[in-house]
């Protein structure tokens, strides 16, 4: 059986459509927990295990308590803002059966069909710089090199294990979790899955990306910016090199970082993009404590 999880963060009418979705699959056995991370969000649904948060925990810590009172021995993590078809889970179901997959992703799509960017590789200092700089975005490049988000569209058609899958749709064993973990829970939001699954294949697992399913992400249905979203990622690789990297590299990282924060206060300034402005400003000097710690 399936455990299915999805979180609720101020999207009760977009929760309870992606509830509708889920409940039209056909020729597969699952369970259904939500975990309503914004209880004054009065949720109800038929069939429905709803957690109402006593106070608001981030992504990966919602994801855990789901996790931990899951029953079924395959488990699907579930956005809100993604809806599934009604064939998605039959097929990935069967499929998982023959494959013996570990942890596998879909093709996640907009709502009329476009292809998203939904896997990448783990950062490292190098992919960082690549990153802050757009180099891995440039036309001729990103076809071919190995960046943290993989954005070129061509890449998605065939099926091939990656680094990490996006978190919006994560379908994985039982076992995974068990063996696992779970989420670091110090990371609030964005860049916790990835940390993740950098775990998961250290443990001995495989993740997949396997297009031949798909689900619509409407993405960041909660987040009113994508200023919080940028920031949230710069503040989860600051905290992945603290635990992977040595002392250089996490001072090196502040030093990319910001430089990249330079670059981008003026290019978003002529797009007018003023909140992308004001969130690069203000992590400025959390950058700069990093690049010139205070000795005690």
């Amino acid at each position: 059986m399936i455990s299915v999880i999805i979180i609720n963060h101020n999207t009760p009418e977009v929760t309870l459509k992606c509830l509708e979705h889920l409940h039209r699959s056909q020729d597969v056995e699952f369970e259904t927990i939500v975990i309503n991370n914004t209880p004054e969000d009065k949720l109800f649904y038929p069939k429905v295990k709803i957690f109402n948060n006593p106070k608001r925990l981030g992504f990966g810590a919602n994801n855990n308590k789901g996790m931990k009172v899951a029953t079924g021995d395959r488990i699907l993590l579930l956005n809100s803002d993604c809806f599934v078809n009604p064939d998605t889970l039959s097929i990935l179901n069967t499929q998982y059966s023959i494959l013996n997959w570990d942890v596998v992703g879909c093709r996640l799509t907009d709502e009329h069909g476009k292809t998203r960017p939904s896997s990448g590789y783990f950062p490292t200092l190098r992919r960082i710089i690549l990153l802050m700089s757009f180099i891995d975005n440039m036309p001729m490049v990103r076809r071919f090199v190995d960046s943290i988000h993989v954005r070129d569209l061509s890449r998605y058609e065939n099926g091939h294990e990656v680094d990490w899958v996006q978190g919006a749709f994560v379908f994985l064993k039982r076992e995974v979790y068990d063996k696992t973990g779970g989420f670091d829970e110090n990371f609030h939001m964005y860049g916790e899955e990835i940390e993740w699954q950098y775990r998961i294949k250290k443990a001995g697992f495989k993740v997949f990306y396997f297009p031949k399913v798909s689900a619509v992400h409407l993405e960041r249905m909660s987040v009113k910016s994508y200023a919080g979203a940028f920031i949230g990622e710069m503040k989860g690789y600051l905290y992945w090199f603290k635990k992977y990297q040595p002392d250089w590299q996490q001072r090196m990282l502040a030093v990319v970082l910001f430089g990249g924060c330079i670059i981008r206060i003026p290019a978003w300034s002529v797009w007018g993009k003023w909140d992308l402005v004001r969130a690069y400003v203000q992590i400025l000097p959390t950058l700069l404590s990093e690049i010139f710690p205070k000795t005690k």
